[in-house]
């Protein structure tokens, strides 16, 4: 868990969008605002960060009151390339959706601390997969639709307003109404997946824009890099980490597919962890532990989908890697830990 002065937070932009939907449904958004501790302030400051713990469980409150609407989704359907903040500036100029996407993973610090993004590529297919931090086990229904419905929109910034991917994959269950979901993502849904992200081909992915000027990408750059300079790269650990929680539920953590994923070779990626006093193998189990217990959490995914969200093709294999490392089967760990005293 982080430690307080590590607690997760957004860009105050997300309480604009929520002001706007709550009223939709007849919410008052400063009364919510308040309930939750959060200063209505922020709505006139799009870049204020504020705890995102405190803004998941505002729109877990608030969608209750408005019959479990999808207000994360319509939140996120809302997005626009302004509301992406100073980073806009750059992305308006990308010559195709995959430059597009790696100008985002170059500047995490402009977007926020709690997203992770990665690209799975699948011969004729890609994922753009989304990843949330935060102190829950899981992101919740909420901030993980606001994550990819902005997304979408970003895509659709780039390919065309009418443009729609192959599919939309959420790990958590399908709500009890679902034409929402329909109506803003415009492609077949899938629900209780064992990633969240967005199937589209590559050749979308890879799609030039004929109007891009190299010149203009290039001005744009300076300034963001003049304005708002990268802070010090994330250590390798940690981007490891996030890569191969990306990586793991298609079952591709190899040293080989992870260093691949880093620009590296498997030799100098050892070698980094080497001189962080770990290795790669340590990493690995650290994160599919991770994988492991969250998927065991959840009630709603059998033995062998944690088995499979923890990169493993067969029951057999997790089992006998869980049992070694938690000293008991997968099923006795969910057994105490879902139905044990708390």
């Amino acid at each position: 868990m982080p430690t307080p002065h590590m607690t997760p937070r957004i860009r105050s932009i997300s309480l604009n969008k929520y002001a706007k939907v709550a009223q939709e449904f007849g919410l008052d958004p400063l009364r919510m605002l308040r309930q939750a501790g959060l200063d209505h302030s922020c709505l006139n400051s799009p870049d204020l960060l504020v705890p995102e713990t405190a803004f998941a469980q505002m729109l877990e409150t608030s969608s209750a009151h408005a019959g479990n609407a999808a207000l994360g989704l319509l939140m996120g359907a809302c997005w626009r390339l302004p509301d992406f903040g100073p980073i806009s500036l750059l992305l308006q100029h990308q010559a195709s959706l995959a430059a597009l996407l790696q100008t985002l993973k170059d500047y995490p610090h402009l977007i926020s601390s709690t997203i992770t993004m990665e690209i799975v590529t699948q011969q004729r297919l890609s994922i753009i997969q989304l990843q949330l931090r935060t102190e829950r086990d899981t992101p919740g229904r909420h901030p993980m639709e606001l994550g990819i419905a902005a997304l979408l929109s970003l895509c659709r910034h780039q390919l065309g307003r009418d443009w729609n991917p192959v599919s939309v994959h959420f790990t958590h269950a399908a709500p009890a109404n679902s034409a929402h979901h329909r109506r803003v993502l415009g492609c077949e849904t899938v629900f209780a997946s064992n990633f969240d992200g967005i199937v589209l081909s590559n050749q979308d992915l890879q799609l030039l824009d004929p109007e891009h000027d190299s010149h203009m990408e290039g001005h744009a750059r300076q300034l963001i890099d003049v304005h708002a300079p990268r802070p010090a790269t994330h250590g390798v650990e940690q981007r490891v980490q996030s890569t191969l929680q990306s990586l793991l539920p298609h079952g591709r953590h190899g040293i080989a597919q992870v260093a691949s994923a880093l620009g590296c070779t498997s030799r100098s990626l050892q070698r980094q962890l080497e001189s962080r006093n770990t290795s790669f193998q340590e990493t690995l189990d650290a994160v599919r532990s991770q994988a492991a217990v969250r998927a065991l959490k959840n009630p709603h995914l059998s033995v062998s989908e944690a088995a499979a969200l923890s990169g493993f093709a067969e029951n057999s294999s997790f089992t006998r890697w869980f049992s070694k490392h938690f000293q008991q089967s997968p099923s006795q760990w969910r057994l105490q830990h879902l139905c044990g005293p708390d």
